[in-house]
Order: structure tokens, then C-alpha cells, then sequence
């Protein structure tokens, strides 16, 4: 009898999980972030980007598997908040510092071609991280342009 509930609650679970991940896959796009998000203006900016090879979530979401659950919970909350009407411009997004250093020290295999921070010559970046200084105190602007809702030179993006 036991046998038989987790060998069912196992088979649930790995069904739920394979469910998840093609759930992930399917709306990890940037083109479907932009279409429930008030974010087009940021989408249109990311494509004339230096990380217009990457998606929103290599940046803009936490490493590992429950980074994905969060990322995704985040964004059902924008969809509630995009079909209600209730949402704000969202200015602020979640970056992780770990996510750059991860692509920018070559410890991700999948971008080669990345700009690696020992190849930098004019800011010494591991003292730089030594101190505890955001990526983004710098490279704020890197992804795609921000706060363009604000700057008046970047409101014809559509």
C-alpha cells in the first residue's frame, strides 16, 4: 500500500515538474515578456543591446531551479497586475550581481564570446566587487536602457 502512494506521489510530482519546466520554456521568451508586461519600450531597447543574444531571465532572475519558481511567480503577479489595469512601470527590475559575474568571469560556457572582467584594463573589477559594489552601479544602462519612460529622447521607442 505505502509503496503504491510514493510511487503516485513520485510520478506526480515528476509529471508537475515536467509540466513546469515546458511552462518555463514556452513564456521565457522576451517577445512574451513584452507582450503581458508594460515593458515593450524595454524590449525594443534590448534589441539594439549588447545582450541581445541573451533573454530577460539570464539577468533577471535568480540561479537554480527555485530561481525559476520565483521568476515565474514574479511573473504571474505582472500578469495579474497587467489584467487588472493595477500595475506601475516597472523600473526597478531584479538583477543579481552573481548573474553578470557568472557570464563575465567564464563560468558560463554558453556565451564565449562574452567580455571577461580579467580582460578589462581600466577598472580593476575584482576590487571593485571586493567592495561590495553592485554591477549595476556602473553598467546600469548594459541590458537595455532604462527608465525610459522618464528620459524624453527614448519615448518615441515603441
Amino acid at each position: 500500500m505505502w509503496k503504491k502512494i510514493i510511487l503516485g506521489v513520485g510520478i506526480t510530482l515528476i509529471c508537475l515538474y515536467a509540466l513546469f519546466e515546458i511552462g518555463y520554456y514556452a513564456t521565457s521568451d522576451p517577445f512574451f515578456c513584452a507582450s503581458c508586461h508594460e515593458v515593450k519600450k524595454y524590449t525594443t531597447s534590448w534589441q539594439s543591446s549588447a545582450h541581445k543574444s541573451i533573454n530577460c531571465l539570464e539577468c533577471h532572475q535568480p540561479r537554480g531551479e527555485l530561481g525559476k519558481f520565483q521568476a515565474k511567480a514574479r511573473g504571474l503577479n505582472y500578469v495579474f497586475q497587467h489584467l487588472t489595469g493595477d500595475y506601475t512601470v516597472p523600473t526597478r527590475a531584479v538583477i543579481s550581481d552573481r548573474n553578470c559575474i557568472e557570464c563575465h568571469l567564464d563560468d558560463n560556457s554558453a556565451f564565449p564570446k562574452t567580455i571577461k572582467l580579467k580582460n578589462t584594463i581600466k577598472v580593476n573589477h575584482y576590487q571593485t566587487i571586493k567592495k561590495s559594489q553592485s554591477c549595476i552601479d556602473c553598467h546600469r544602462d548594459t541590458g537595455h536602457a532604462v527608465d525610459i519612460y522618464l528620459s524624453p529622447d527614448l519615448n518615441g521607442i515603441k
